[in-house]
């Protein structure tokens, strides 16, 4: 009997004791870059940040490393802080650098678009406002990016405004670390 009770002790107190450090690790803390993916969730791969320093400002950036990263994007995404953003790094091998765009399909907030060369060099920079609901993706704007560009940055609408962002300006990149976990 008294082996029966300590099982029961022990199957209540494991669902209580997970419950507890759910709630003690999750109030209060800030969404992450991962944290306010849309129903369904995130890729099931982890997925790696980097900080990037755009003008002074530090900028955690989710890094999209394969095409199925790069397709999805921000898509679904509620909201954006300040210092989060995605790194798209496109891989080091043909047809890249090449002239890419973008579009805002399923994108719900407005968000800048910074197309950088293989060099750092900051090609084009775009200001993307969500399409309006049930749009058809044929006549979704496109963003280009107006030249051979390696990698593009997205961050919260009108930041790279507000940081003083333009074209010709330098971007300090891992570009070797970056360009070699990119498929």
């Amino acid at each position: 009997m008294s082996c029966i009770k300590k099982k029961r002790g022990l199957i209540l107190t494991l669902p209580l004791a997970a419950l507890v450090i759910f709630l003690l690790t999750s109030s209060g803390c800030e969404p992450g870059p991962k944290a306010d993916y849309p129903e369904g969730g995130a890729d099931a791969e982890e997925l790696i940040a980097e900080e990037v320093i755009l003008k002074g400002h530090s900028i955690m950036m989710e890094l999209a490393l394969t095409p199925e990263q790069r397709a999805k994007g921000l898509m679904g995404r509620e909201f954006m802080a300040d210092d989060e953003g995605m790194l798209f790094v496109y891989p080091d091998q043909e047809p890249y650098p090449a002239e890419v765009s973008f579009w805002m399909k399923d994108c719900l907030i407005p968000i800048d678009v910074i197309f950088i060369s293989r060099q750092g060099e900051i090609i084009s920079i775009h200001e993307m406002e969500p399409p309006p609901a049930g749009m058809p993706d044929k006549d979704l704007e496109a963003y280009p990016s107006g030249g051979p560009v390696q990698f593009a940055i997205e961050v919260r609408g009108g930041l790279a405004e507000e940081l003083g962002l333009k074209v010709g300006d330098l971007i300090e990149l891992r570009f070797d670390y970056l360009m070699d976990r990119a498929e």
